[in-house]
């Protein structure tokens, strides 16, 4: 990760992500019909769609830009993982203001985001969610370590652990050994964005 990340470093993540919607699409669809409805993949190409439109309008500044996605992602989906993910977006948007954040503004981003996700959907950390994933790499990013690397060890370490909460917990016991859509999303999303 470099020192500083801008409006255009975010930008060119949205633009390298959109990318890579069809793959991501497919993947994480195949996910969701063993813990869900099958709707996951789909679900984020939507947002992504979504993100590629908004990213043709320049903000101003990375607190003004996460908000905007936040609401784009909103308007793309209902779906939970959708309020989810815009949850955390407006919330990491709204702990910032400026064109450029360093590593420690990054980590009070990404603080904001996993409270407010916390706050609002009723998860905690360990029920095997993409809070989970948020909580991994808010701690890659204050240990200096590669957040990507961070999001496949948690997804990997979360794998045969049951569903707490959300859709995949009324699978019961039946969820461990399966990846949770949500988690696998953060991870591919973070791939594709630095690919």
């Amino acid at each position: 990760m470099s020192e500083a990340l801008t409006t255009a470093d975010i930008a060119a993540a949205v633009r390298r992500m959109h990318a890579c919607s069809d793959a991501m699409r497919d993947d994480l669809n195949a996910a969701d019909r063993v813990l869900g409805d099958g709707d996951t993949g789909m679900t984020v190409a939507s947002i992504l769609g979504a993100w590629a439109l908004a990213i043709q309008t320049p903000s101003s500044d990375v607190g003004t830009m996460l908000q905007q996605l936040g609401r784009e992602t909103r308007r793309a989906t209902g779906s939970s993982l959708g309020s989810v993910m815009a949850i955390g977006l407006i919330a990491a948007g709204k702990a910032v203001a400026t064109p450029a954040v360093d590593r420690s503004a990054i980590a009070a981003m990404l603080d904001a985001a996993a409270d407010a996700i916390s706050e609002r959907s009723g998860a905690s950390a360990g029920d095997k969610t993409i809070l989970d994933s948020v909580l991994a790499v808010r701690a890659a990013v204050a240990s200096e370590a590669n957040v990507t690397d961070a999001a496949a060890r948690s997804l990997d370490d979360f794998r045969p652990r049951e569903a707490r909460i959300g859709r995949a917990r009324m699978y019961g016991a039946k969820s461990a050994g399966h990846d949770d859509p949500g988690m696998l999303a953060a991870l591919l999303l973070l791939r594709a964005a630095q690919s």
